[in-house]
């Protein structure tokens, strides 16, 4: 079965970790871009260096030094996407003609002639997910970015990964992962942002019980105020896999115990080996499907050979045809 999953090439770094002295200015980029729009367009000429050089003066008046960082923290304004499954009202393991059926009923119903300009705005938005949940490659891909897939361990046996946590509202690009091996169990995270965190009372440690649950001072609050500093912001396609490898797995037993349960100790370097394993998995069963397909009988090859030779032919005709009628 083919697997697609984003990497994991790099691990996020405890919140306390992510504030570094840097800063950017927005005036800068946005007169540079504005300029080399006007230059694009053929309009460059119209401002002199001097005029250019008041435009950026103004700018710096009206725009203020911003901490890199607080664009990372700001996860609640970072630009966001709708579930595309929950778009269309089906679930992640619709089949394709359920998702055809209901993209056609919403089509109908969200009809720029029937809603207006926001049924325009909202058939794009059917538009883009129908494209997306109809070609295999591509769903594989959405699927993994919003933490769900599917993982083969051994020959038959296949596992559904999905995260344990849920979301509030649309997804985003980032999402907050507790580390149980560091959490002590101080309920700090809990009591700043209940709605977000719960304790696992059969662990005795935190875990995140839905993204984006509380306000995001709240959040924020509750990541700074951990003594060991075992909250993660991680990007949201690690998540998935970071919250199953959290949870305890079969091992291999022997003996007259059989098999017991054990969690991988550093969460981070398991997460990144099996998505390396995933990756390989993927492209071999791509290589093995491309192969199959190379492969071609002799009576494939033939029929191929005397189709195309077919479609010459009808096509001769017809020029054939065109000079019989013009010359006689």
């Amino acid at each position: 079965m083919s697997v697609s999953l984003l990497p994991i090439d790099h691990l996020s770094m405890p919140k306390a970790f992510q504030i570094h002295a840097s800063y950017f200015y927005p005036y800068r980029t946005i007169s540079r871009y504005f300029f080399l729009l006007l230059d694009d367009i053929g309009l460059g000429h119209c401002f002199s260096k001097r005029k250019k050089v008041s435009l950026i003066s103004r700018c710096r008046l009206k725009c203020s030094p911003v901490r890199c960082c607080d664009r990372r923290r700001e996860g609640i304004s970072v630009r966001t996407k709708k579930n595309y499954y929950e778009l269309l009202g089906v679930s992640v393991d619709s089949s394709s003609q359920k998702i055809k059926e209901a993209y056609r009923n919403l089509l109908k119903k969200h009809h720029p002639d029937i809603a207006g300009h926001k049924g325009h705005e909202y058939t794009l938005l059917l538009n883009e997910a129908y494209n997306v949940l109809m070609a295999e490659d591509l769903r594989t891909k959405y699927d993994a970015s919003i933490g769900h897939m599917t993982v083969q361990f051994g020959t038959n046996n296949y596992v559904n990964v999905k995260g344990s946590s849920s979301w509030k509202g649309p997804l985003r690009p980032q999402a907050l992962f507790v580390d149980e091996n560091a959490c002590i169990g101080c309920r700090e995270c809990v009591h700043h942002a209940s709605n977000t965190f719960i304790l696992d009372k059969s662990t005795g440690c935190a875990r995140v019980r839905t993204q984006y649950g509380d306000d995001e001072q709240k959040i924020e609050v509750s990541v700074e105020s951990c003594p060991v500093n075992c909250i993660y912001w991680v990007d949201r396609e690690e998540l998935a896999l970071l919250e199953f490898l959290t949870q305890p797995q079969p091992k291999q037993g022997y003996g007259v115990y059989g098999q017991g349960w054990e969690k991988p100790a550093n969460v981070f370097m398991a997460a990144k080996t099996l998505s390396k394993q995933l990756r390989q998995q993927a492209e071999n069963n791509h290589n093995n499907v491309r192969t199959a397909e190379e492969e071609e009988t002799p009576a494939q090859a033939e029929a191929r050979a005397n189709a195309s030779l077919k479609i010459k032919m009808e096509s001769f005709s017809k020029i054939w045809d065109s000079l019989n009628g013009i010359f006689g």
